[in-house]
């Protein structure tokens, strides 16, 4: 019987000795053997990254979205400096088109007969249902922008800012709010003076002729210059006198400032304002001398600008001048080109 115990006993050895061998033939030694918790690291770095990645994109996407999102009121063209969809409004009235005038004065000017038509501005306040979210995002990071709200038939001031800290935990909730807005009334000097509800002394808001809708979208007015995509994100900015870099520097500008405004975002059932800086120097060359990330962005926009001069109704094409208080620039971004521009800077001073 002991001598199969030995064969047994010789065999196991041999085994374990195979198995010894194996072993580390197989798997490196030193420092670079790793053991099962040390290879279970790195596995969890990655998650972290990866989960870190994903939230910085649904971030940017929101803060995209809420940066477009079409204001009801139209932009003045003389005062665009937004980023908007292509079904927002441009009100085209030029800014000088409007004057104040007595009833008195109004009963004795030389350039206006009795029946001559002309248009009368006034205001009144629209009641509107929002929520707080809309409202905060809408003050672009202006937190202290003021606001009316209405509450059981009486109207009382906030601020954004109150909002954002009185609706944290319930963004979506409905609110009521108060706007003050303007409407357009076509009539003639005569019917003014002849009607009661103008008192002597009243100053009045005119516009010496029949006052039609002098307005368009970004649509309108690109619609015979190019297809357009549904997600279409545009720049619009009014030529400034300060404008000396061209179209580059509208652009350079308009990012920079836009994205340093920051914008109220929801993230999970909070909401809270986000912003991004770009710093001034971002679109110049890397020490390489090879294009930067912002400048290559800039350089591709700027070839495809549409520039509109709203005194003359003409559209054109990336000009070489631009001429202060009487064009706009309309610039085309994709929201993923957006996206991306907030993804590179945040996840710089991340």
């Amino acid at each position: 019987m002991r001598a199969p115990l030995i064969t047994i006993t010789i065999i196991v050895l041999v085994l374990a000795g195979l198995y010894f061998l194996f072993e580390h033939r197989l798997m490196p030694a030193g420092p670079e053997r790793q053991t099962a918790g040390s290879a279970a690291e790195p596995t969890g770095s990655q998650d972290e990254a990866a989960d870190a990645a994903r939230d910085i994109q649904k971030e940017a996407e929101t803060y995209i979205s809420k940066l477009t999102q079409p204001d009801p009121d139209p932009v003045a063209v003389e005062k665009a400096d937004h980023f908007m969809s292509k079904d927002q409004m441009l009100s085209l009235l030029p800014e000088g088109a409007t004057e104040e005038i007595t009833r008195e004065k109004l009963a004795t000017d030389p350039g206006l007969s009795p029946n001559t038509p002309i248009t009368v501005v006034k205001k009144a306040e629209q009641i509107e249902i929002t929520t707080p979210e809309k409202v905060i995002a809408e003050a672009e990071g202006d937190l202290d922008r003021k606001v009316k709200i209405l509450e059981g038939g009486d109207v009382r001031e906030s601020t954004a800012r109150e909002l954002l800290e009185q609706y944290r935990k319930d963004p979506d909730a409905e609110i009521t709010i108060v706007k003050d807005v303007e409407y357009f009334v076509i009539t003639t000097p005569k019917e003014l003076l002849e009607d009661p509800a103008v008192k002597a002394g009243e100053t009045l808001t005119i516009i010496r002729k029949p006052y039609r809708l002098e307005a368009a979208t970004i649509a309108d007015l690109l619609r015979e210059q190019q297809a357009l995509s549904p997600d279409s994100v545009f720049y619009v900015r009014t030529v400034r006198p300060s404008d000396k870099q061209g179209i580059w520097g509208i652009v350079h500008d308009g990012l920079i400032e836009n994205f340093a405004r920051g914008m109220a975002i929801r993230r999970g059932e909070e909401i809270n304002t986000y912003q991004v800086e770009i710093p001034r120097d971002a679109d110049e060359r890397l020490s390489d001398q090879s294009s930067s990330f912002l400048g290559k962005m800039i350089h591709e926009k700027t070839l495809e600008s549409h520039v509109y001069n709203f005194k003359l109704n003409r559209m054109g094409r990336n000009p070489d001048r631009v001429m202060p208080g009487q064009e706009i620039v309309i610039i085309n971004f994709h929201p993923d080109e957006l996206i991306g521009i907030y993804k590179h800077f945040a996840q710089q001073h991340g």
